[in-house]
């Protein structure tokens, strides 16, 4: 048994020493290159067979990968007992296999098409003459480029992009190992008909620059535009346009139709809207379709209520204000709804199935300085990747959302494997509006350690998830600490996604699997790395917020709904005469001044000092005037006035006075929304409590244990590095606790 026990740990020995030739630091090369292969894979697998086998090959090593996880969760093993150990060891090898099985196809790839060349000598040279490359509309390319480093040491590189949305380049920091060749890739989707140029620069950090002008031609479409690829767990389906003109008045489809054209009450403009259809036994009608639309069969029992009407799980569909639905009219009811502000409508199809209504709005927040938002969506809520992408403009106006982050992450479905990904990071300029914002984030995501949201990052950054959600067999390493410290030094906003999914009272099992449990996230919040909590939208805790903001945090609340967009909570934040545009919506979101809803509108002010600003006072009781209001297309609903996380005054009066006697938190909170905290600084009584203190100091205890008897590392300088963060965490804590009993807040 010893004997097997050392020849597995030599295996594993010689291929973690292949893989960890390039490695420098917490930039793993090889991890990164893979990764960034694979984001070609999959794009280059829809027409190509021997990219298609390459791509079984990763399914292979997921497989292998979470395998280790299904030992160490499921059946309790420790990460250093003889099964993991050679389950370690087979993920390893497949690994190799598929680096050696990408880098083989782009070699012969790169003689047989098209690519850019760049080599590193002394200097940075490139034989690439920019030829105008022609795609069809509602297509794509990959074009290759190669870069040949013929130094004698490892070269680092930078690879930028201008940015363009339809030459897409997602900006890259490469290290390349002496002697050696690494791929990567440009993808041309043309919007227009037209010719596009943009350039890809190349410096290695000496002096040494190159740059390739590259040409895109925007051709009519053909053929079919590319379409998802079949896959038993992609549950949800979309109807589209036709590419070609084949659906006509005449069509037998469309003998009978429900034809709509819905405006807006004060404009008469032509209104986006998402409409539901059904009959009285409650069947969904969803397609065919004529005019601007985007149609979305999710029918599982599964969502969100609302104050504006109980959820509908769908199907539905999007309309550019007109449309028709080849179904008949008759015993048809349709439900219309346009986002927060307008007032939902439910009516029976009249007999001629004309249905011509106007919708009205109850409210106007952007003329009272507030705007929507919601900061963690992923395109394939609405079943399909954002190869479909010019929909989601649709999208968004009939959603009224008014600020859009659409996050790229690392996923497990086959038929899209990193979703959202088509996109580099940053604002979409040609599916923005003025009064409509869209912009790529990123969602990194390791398990125990929680899932982070990033908003404003310049380049994304590798490897996109650690551990079993990296999927390529890499380690939990590093820890999302440091990846926190690259998104913040691009000057992104942080967030802690599915916040408190733990369970602050109830600890429970660490998962390397589903579902995430986030415990690294208190660590992050103490060491000042996270500046948002997500506590709406595909998990997050309210009251694992209130511990934090207990312990003395300033972290104010975001929403974003994941996967499920349909009436799913929003966030609102006060802009007041500052224009709207993502960094003025981004920098006030992180200052708090905001509030989550699932419907009603939330005003709120402590002495005339809104959400997100601190108070600073002198005297030992104080009284605060508050301000407080909670508006509904139905009247005015009760408030609960919070304070350091208990409700101390229910009302519905609009402006109360209250006695606090030490420092803490305000907020107010009605049913179905809550705003951010005006924070109380008593002098000499700084705020913080013991008691949720200990609640995160027995998490950080908790993941401490995992990380050193389940965590999977490449060596133990990796797993000592991620216990000192954890430990400079949890010592915040302490300090917390030592502050808080001196003060009498035990």
């Amino acid at each position: 048994m010893k004997t097997r026990i050392v020849i597995l740990s030599l295996v594993f020995s010689f291929v973690f020493n292949l893989f960890a030739l390039a490695h420098d630091g917490h930039h793993d090369a090889d991890l990164a290159e893979l990764n960034d292969y694979l984001m070609a894979i999959q794009l280059l697998r829809i027409e190509d067979s021997r990219a298609a086998e390459i791509f079984k090959t990763w399914q292979e090593l997921k497989y292998e990968s979470w395998t280790i996880r299904r030992l160490t969760d499921d059946q309790d093993l420790l990460i250093n007992s003889e099964d993991v150990m050679e389950q370690i060891a087979k993920t390893k090898a497949k690994q190799g296999q598929l680096m050696e099985e990408c880098r083989k196809y782009f070699a012969d790839l790169v003689q047989n098409q098209p690519a850019i060349r760049f080599s590193l000598d002394q200097s940075i040279s490139s034989d690439w003459d920019a030829p105008v490359i022609a795609v069809q509309l509602q297509h794509f390319k990959v074009l290759l480029v190669e870069i040949q480093n013929n130094r004698n040491t490892v070269a680092n590189v930078n690879l930028n992009s201008a940015a363009s949305d339809e030459i897409l380049f997602w900006n890259k920091n490469i290290s390349i190992a002496a002697n050696a060749t690494r791929y990567t890739f440009v993808v041309f989707a043309p919007l227009n008909q037209t010719l596009t140029t943009s350039s890809l620069s190349i410096n290695d950090g000496n002096g040494n620059i190159a740059t390739a002008l590259i040409k895109l031609d925007g051709t009519p479409q053909r053929d079919n535009r590319y379409t998802l690829l079949p896959s038993n767990d992609n549950l949800t389906h979309v109807n589209l346009p036709s590419d070609v003109d084949s659906v006509t008045k005449t069509d037998s489809s469309f003998k009978e139709v429900i034809d709509f054209n819905i405006t807006d009450k004060e404009s008469g403009e032509p209104l986006a809207v998402r409409v539901e259809v059904s009959d009285a036994r409650d069947n969904k009608y969803w397609t065919p379709i004529q005019g601007a639309y985007y149609a979305v069969d999710r029918n599982r029992k599964v969502g969100w209520n609302t104050t504006l009407w109980e959820n509908q799980p769908g199907p539905f569909f999007y309309l550019e204000g007109e449309g028709k639905l080849g179904t008949s009219p008759k015993g048809k009811t349709a439900r219309i709804y346009h986002g927060f502000e307008y007032k939902p409508l439910e009516l029976q199809i009249p007999e001629d199935g004309k249905v011509n209504v106007a919708m009205e709005r109850w409210i106007n927040m952007p003329h009272l300085g507030w705007y929507s938002g919601q900061t963690h969506i992923h395109t394939t809520d609405l079943g399909s990747p954002v190869q479909f992408s010019q929909y989601w403009p649709l999208v968004s106006r009939a959603e009224d959302l008014k600020a859009s982050y659409i996050l790229t992450l690392k996923g497990e479905w086959n038929t899209h494997a990193i979703y959202a990904n088509e996109y580099p990071m940053g604002p979409r300029d040609a599916f923005s509006t003025e009064e409509h914002h869209i912009s790529y984030g990123e969602e990194f995501r390791n398990n125990p350690y929680g899932h982070l949201a990033f908003l404003g990052l310049g380049s994304l950054i590798q490897p996109i998830s650690t551990g079993a959600l990296g999927e390529v067999g890499g380690p939990d390493y590093p820890a999302n600490a440091t990846i926190l410290d690259k998104a913040l030094a691009q000057g992104a906003n942080t967030i802690a996604a599915h916040f408190g999914v733990f369970r602050a009272n109830k600890i429970g099992q660490i998962k390397a699997g589903w579902p995430s449990t986030g415990f690294e996230m208190p660590v992050d919040v103490a060491l000042g790395k996270i500046q948002i909590a997500e506590i709406e939208g595909n998990g997050g805790q309210t009251d694992v917020w209130y511990d934090l903001l207990n312990c003395g945090f300033k972290i104010p609340a975001t929403a974003g709904p994941d996967w499920f967009l349909k009436d799913t909570p929003r966030v609102y934040v006060y802009l007041g005469e500052q224009k709207f545009t993502m960094d003025n919506w981004r920098k006030r979101l992180r200052e708090g001044n905001s509030f989550i809803t699932r419907g009603p509108m939330l005003f709120f002010s402590v002495n005339g000092e809104h959400p997100g600003s601190t108070l600073d006072v002198k005297n030992e009781q104080t009284v605060f005037e508050i301000k407080a209001q909670a508006l509904s297309p139905n009247g005015a609903l009760p408030v609960e006035v919070v304070y350091n996380g208990k409700v101390i005054l229910k009302t519905s009066q609009t402006s109360i006075q209250v006695n606090l006697k030490d420092s803490g938190w305000l907020a107010v909170r009605c049913q179905g929304a809550h705003s951010n905290p005006v924070y109380i600084n008593m002098e000499g009584r700084p705020a913080g409590q013991a008691e949720p203190a200990k609640k995160f100091i027995q998490i950080t205890d908790r993941l401490a244990d995992w990380v050193k008897t389940k965590g999977l590392f490449d060596n133990e300088n990796q797993k000592t590095e991620v216990l000192r963060i954890i430990e400079e965490g949890r010592m915040v804590y302490e300090d917390i606790v030592k502050s808080a009993t001196a003060l009498g807040r035990e």
